[in-house]
């Protein structure tokens, strides 16, 4: 024991002299003809020479929101086949927006982007950087727009979705948008069967795709090789070695991703739960003003493995300026707590509901819009 002793304190830890990195150029732009404007987002990668704010993300200024250092002031332009050169604009000259920094659109509408082409993108940034890419755009015969949108049983129904090949494609990209984050995948063939237990492996805790009360946006896209080669392979997000890069004076993404099939899923499932059903508001059992909602529809959406843990709820609400929003929430035992959400993301929380539930009652409060009142709901199947 004490030569084991002696050995373990006369070990020492070698010191090991990391190189600082130059920061390079990141770039991310995927033409796309269902766009208004096409899209370059630029900046650096992380060296650790930059202190990044921890911010919560941000549509209107996704570098800086993100952890990002963003490209400023630099000269983007997409060239067509026939050599027309078109520069974009930073979202951040662009008043009243002070945000946006390293966003640049290229004022190329979708419609006029020529299937089948190629498109080069030019960068020049004020050090002098110059990056270079090309993609050349899949060229399908058929495109349709809402061919997915249908009512969708999650306890039952088998979704099959097929579409006509595309030999210009490299492959076939399938998006399905969740309040966990999209579930995304590849695949060569012109068809997908999916079910009900399909489970995000994208999302923290693997949650199911389909989520009971929800409208999910589905969508099917014929991409070029840049595309799937950039998402298929893994990256560090600090020197972003490892992935398939085509890129030229940097690293990242110049691809192309023409929708084939589109539509929106209405989700439900059965309500045989006690818990499930449509709550509708009881404004002479309750106190205060009306809530923003009066109308919401409750799911179990999974039961928990211990008697000890709550279930798992979903759902969706009506607002009182008929917007429809989606609800997670839990039930243990005779509590509810439901969270209402802004444009269904679980990270996007408009309000909070506790509340008991006793028989077909539901008696609680929200936590923001109408703190202090009691607000009763009634349940129906």
């Amino acid at each position: 024991m004490v030569g084991l002793v002696g050995a373990l304190t006369s070990c020492e830890l070698a010191t090991v002299n990391v190189p600082k990195t130059a920061a390079g150029v990141v770039v991310h732009s995927v033409l796309n003809p269902n766009t208004t404007t096409q899209v370059v987002l630029l900046e650096r990668t992380l060296s650790g020479a930059a202190t990044i704010p921890d911010t919560s993300f941000d549509t209107s200024d996704p570098i800086v929101s993100a952890g990002g250092i963003p490209i400023s002031d630099a000269v983007v332009e997409i060239i067509d086949s026939l050599g027309k050169s078109v520069r974009g604009v930073e979202d951040r000259t662009n008043p009243p927006a002070s945000r946006g920094t390293g966003v640049y659109r290229v004022p190329i509408s979708g419609p006029s982007l020529v299937l089948g082409a190629e498109y080069r993108l030019h960068i020049r940034t004020t050090t002098g950087e110059e990056v270079t890419a090309s993609t050349r755009m899949p060229r399908p015969e058929v495109r349709s727009s809402g061919g997915l949108t249908r009512t969708l049983n999650r306890d039952h129904d088998v979704f099959l979705v097929q579409w006509n090949d595309v030999p210009t494609a490299r492959s076939y990209a399938v998006r399905i948008e969740s309040p966990f984050g999209p579930f995304f995948l590849f695949t060569d063939s012109a068809h997908v069967r999916l079910t009900g237990e399909l489970r995000n492996i994208f999302s923290d805790a693997i949650q199911r795709v389909f989520i009971p009360g929800f409208r999910q946006d589905m969508v099917v896209g014929a991409v070029d090789a840049n595309f799937y080669d950039y998402y298929r392979t893994n990256n560090d997000p600090f020197t972003g070695s490892g992935i398939i890069n085509r890129v030229t004076g940097g690293i990242g993404l110049f691809g192309s991703f023409v929708t084939l099939t589109s539509g929106t899923l209405t989700v439900i499932a059965d309500r045989n739960e006690p818990v499930e059903g449509r709550y509708r508001f009881l404004p002479f059992s309750s106190t205060g003003f009306s809530p923003f909602t009066t109308d919401m529809t409750v799911y179990l959406e999974s039961k928990a493995a211990r008697s000890d843990l709550p279930n798992a709820l979903s759902g969706r609400y009506t607002a009182v300026n008929s917007r429809v929003d989606g609800i997670l929430g839990e039930q243990l035992g005779e509590q509810i707590t439901l969270t209402f959400l802004n444009n269904q993301l679980s990270g996007n929380k408009f309000d909070t509901f506790v509340g008991i539930l006793r028989g077909d009652t539901l008696k609680g409060t929200f936590q923001r819009t109408n703190s202090g009142s009691v607000s009763v709901f009634l349940r129906t199947p």
